[in-house]
């Protein structure tokens, strides 16, 4: 009897113990005033896309609140990254802006972005796998490193750029993209690099 009241008083200590996970968001929002200990939402919004991401559930969104730098980021799970009117800016001198290293069937998007290498950045968005990338209405300059390169489609994934600019690197697209619209791809140590 007293082992069994024993098994129960630990069991229920051991729940009591326990702490539930937390629900990541669907939608969370980035803002230059923002924090990353916050929960990202539209009151209380993240400072980064790195802060931002791990708090929004995989095909969700991330939405810029105002103009700022939010820094680089490494994306694992379908997400959409919406920051159309403002000035979104990743600044990543000597390193890699947005690298997507997905699943399969995962659907990324990267919308309204300010990619800049401050002229030693190694690449501007790296898709290592993924099922689609849609790069729309984003600027990527500055990558001129050795090797560097705007945008670098280094395994599977369907990468579409759409009314994007990629200007003033070493190498503008390497690896295959579909061009949508209004794209403005020169000024590049080379434009494009077959893969």
């Amino acid at each position: 009897m007293h082992r069994i009241l024993a098994i129960l008083i630990a069991a229920a200590a051991a729940m009591l113990a326990a702490t539930p996970a937390s629900a990541q968001a669907t939608r969370t929002w980035v803002s230059g005033v923002g924090d990353d200990v916050n929960p990202c939402s539209r009151t209380a919004p993240c400072k980064t896309f790195a802060g931002a991401i791990s708090k929004t559930a995989a095909g969700g969104e991330i939405s810029c609140l105002d103009s700022a730098g939010f820094g680089a980021v490494t994306i694992t799970k379908a997400i959409a990254i919406y920051c159309d009117g403002v000035v979104a800016g990743v600044l990543a001198p000597g390193s890699n802006g947005i690298i997507v290293n997905a699943g399969a069937a995962d659907r990324v998007i990267l919308s309204g972005l300010d990619i800049n290498g401050a002229n030693t950045g190694v690449t501007g968005i790296k898709v290592i796998k993924a099922g689609s990338v849609l790069v729309r209405d984003t600027i990527i300059y500055g990558f001129n490193a050795d090797a560097s390169r705007g945008i670098s489609v280094e395994g599977p994934a369907t990468v579409t750029v759409d009314s994007t600019t990629v200007v003033n690197n070493k190498v503008g697209v390497f690896g295959p993209v579909k061009q949508g619209n209004n794209n403005l791809i020169a000024g590049n140590g080379a434009d494009f690099v077959a893969k």
